[in-house]
């Protein structure tokens, strides 16, 4: 089936740490690029031809979903799908699909061949577009991290795609109808064939019903059949993003197709690209859909292998056919991608786990064709074109970050640290007060509360929000001396509280143990360049500040939440030197954080425009 849901309360796998074809291609391309792409998360400015991919394919997708039995060239959007509460759509749900309340059109107006076929599409095409390309407009300049202006993508060559990839649809169409509709027909004119993951159409998953452009049994096939049978499985473009993937039996690996065609009874999946296939990317997206190969096979008791693979550049319209794995390749494929997620995903791996190993950088004409030569003989050509290249010691792109020790400010010489030197787990002995637990859960954390006494020193104890710990000493109890190892700490209203997660482990201390809760720094002051600026308060549910610096040492993610958020964000840009005084240290999903609270500063140092670009 095209979509397999996760389960992660069995797996016990993190939905936010699964690999992806992406993580697998960027691993590969280079160990360290993935490491700083998905540990740090130096996201990568994103330029306007995303808004434009983004628009072709939500266009298709529309285009492919209605019928012209039930919908005229000029008709408004008729079909839109019921979602639940978290954006996906209600595919276990009768209620509210519209598909059923569709009165066919005359069946005089129906089109009869091919160019009348390609004619009623463009016209769907016109509807859609100005929607869609909007709708892109809008997500694209939502993002803060973005680079450009929308008015540098020409809504011509969108419509343009569009056109190429409605078609090399048509060709699956006509050869549809050529071969009379393939094995199911016939069960599919009675009404009894749908599929158990049907193509998104406007009706319920369990709709059991004659189609009105069905013709009796053996007659000839008709042009408006073959676009009903050969209708490829797509996202439904209702949906909210990724709630249609498909993950591995064993919840490790996630992906999502974009268009599986089905109507010869086999399998073919299909990569939209809104491009014209040229550069290092065409390698990756071949192995994109080898990838997608192997988790379809996995997903459907390895006994189910694809029987074709493509690529649709709608640049130039051309198809590039990709080689299909075999099953030894398959099997392989499993062994490796476990493997590998077992190194970067079961724990946090150190940078030194991903070492500066780029792969050759590949050369691709338009199509995806490999160009003469295929490959640069420069080992380090791909390193030159990095857009991390700026902070991996692998590059010799010479580009000075701040490390600074110090900085006069406010009548005042702020001791500055260095990225790469902030402590964010700190470990600390003293006294319990006040227990309250310890509790077992059923997920094997422990719930429990105290004081911690360290002289004239207090802290507060407990558990983490997002989850506690599960090493924790039987013999804890009022008045006994504990050890808190690699705990999160913080302050609340002038009183240090310790935080106990996954990683934090309570002992029971040896007398001659010292590790003073004085010592704990909460705050830290930091001098460095925006790398990207991750969120900015909309107005509309994103109620933070959030960037990333970069220093010589490392980065650190900065955040600032309502009335936190200083005046001078909205006046700050990629590239910007900026020092932060008096923040306080914090750790989010692993990773070192600044947040910006009472008594916290943001300082612009320099602009982006009298600095070394990235």
């Amino acid at each position: 089936m095209p979509v397999r849901r996760a389960n992660p309360d069995v797996s016990g796998v993190d939905p936010y740490r699964r690999l992806s074809a992406s993580q697998v291609i960027t691993w590969k391309t280079c160990p360290r690029l993935w490491y700083y792409s998905y540990i740090p998360k130096l996201k990568s400015p994103l330029p306007p031809q995303i808004l434009r991919g983004n628009a072709v394919e939500d266009c298709v997708s529309r285009i492919l979903r209605e019928s012209p039995a039930f919908i005229s060239s000029s008709d408004g959007d008729l079909i839109l799908s019921p979602l639940n509460s978290d954006g996906s759509v209600a595919y276990d749900s009768d209620q509210n699909w519209v598909g059923p309340e569709l009165e066919p059109i005359s069946k005089e107006k129906w089109p009869q061949n091919r160019e009348q076929l390609f004619e009623w599409a463009l016209s769907r095409m016109e509807v859609h577009f100005d929607k869609c390309w909007n709708s892109a407009i809008l997500d694209w300049e939502s993002s803060p991290n973005r680079i450009g202006k929308s008015e540098d993508i020409d809504p011509e060559e969108g419509r343009q795609m569009i056109t190429a990839g409605i078609n090399l649809h048509l060709d699956q169409v006509e050869l549809c109808l050529k071969e009379n509709g393939g094995p199911n027909l016939e069960s599919w004119r009675s009404g009894d064939f749908r599929p158990e993951w049907p193509a998104p159409d406007g009706f319920p998953k369990n709709w059991k019903s004659v189609h009105p452009a069905a013709e009796k049994s053996n007659n000839p096939m008709t042009w408006i059949e073959a676009w009903e049978v050969s209708r490829p499985w797509f996202v439904d473009p209702d949906g909210s993003s990724f709630s249609e993937t498909t993950c591995h039996p064993d919840d490790w690996f996630q992906g999502e197709y974009d268009l599986v065609y089905r109507w010869t009874g086999g399998i073919r999946i299909v990569d939209l690209k809104a491009s014209v296939g040229k550069g290092d990317r065409s390698g990756g997206y071949i192995e994109q859909l080898r990838l997608y190969s192997w988790i379809w096979w996995e997903t459907h008791a390895r006994n189910d292998e694809v029987e074709g693979l493509e690529i649709w550049y709608l640049g130039p319209g051309t198809i590039k056919q990709v080689p299909m794995p075999n099953e030894l390749e398959m099997a392989e494929y499993h062994n490796e991608l476990e493997s590998l997620y077992q190194k970067i995903h079961s724990k946090i791996p150190d940078i030194s786990d991903c070492p500066p190993n780029p792969s050759p950088l590949r050369y691709f004409d338009v199509g995806g064709k490999p160009s003469n030569p295929p490959i640069d003989p420069n080992p380090k050509a791909r390193c030159q074109k990095c857009e991390l290249r700026g902070i991996c010691e692998n590059s010799d792109y010479e580009l000075i970050l701040p490390s600074e020790k110090r900085l006069e400010r406010f009548s005042h010489a702020w001791p500055i640290t260095a990225m790469n030197d902030i402590k964010t787990r700190h470990t600390v002995i003293g006294e319990v007060r006040e227990l309250a637990g310890p509790n077992l859960n059923s997920d094997g954390t422990i719930d429990l509360s105290f004081k911690l006494i360290d002289g004239y020193e207090r802290a507060k104890v407990k558990v983490h929000r997002f989850g506690g710990p599960t090493q924790v000493s039987r013999s804890i109890q009022d008045e006994s001396r504990v050890k808190i190892e690699n705990a999160l700490t913080s302050i609340w209203r002038s009183e240090l509280v310790i935080d106990l997660d996954s990683e934090s482990i309570i002992s029971i201390a040896q007398d001659d143990a010292i590790a003073a809760m004085i010592d704990v720094e909460t705050r830290v002051n930091v001098i460095g360049r925006i790398w990207s600026i991750n969120a900015f308060p909309n107005g509309k549910g994103v109620a933070r500040w959030a960037i990333t610096l970069v220093d010589s040492s490392g980065s650190v993610g900065i955040v600032a939440f309502k009335q936190f958020i200083p005046v001078i964000a909205a006046g700050l840009s990629r590239g910007d030197e900026i020092a932060i005084l008096n923040g306080e240290i914090g750790e989010f999903a692993g990773q070192k954080q600044v947040r910006l609270g009472p008594g916290a500063r943001v300082v612009l140092l320099k602009s982006s425009e009298d600095l070394m670009s990235f």
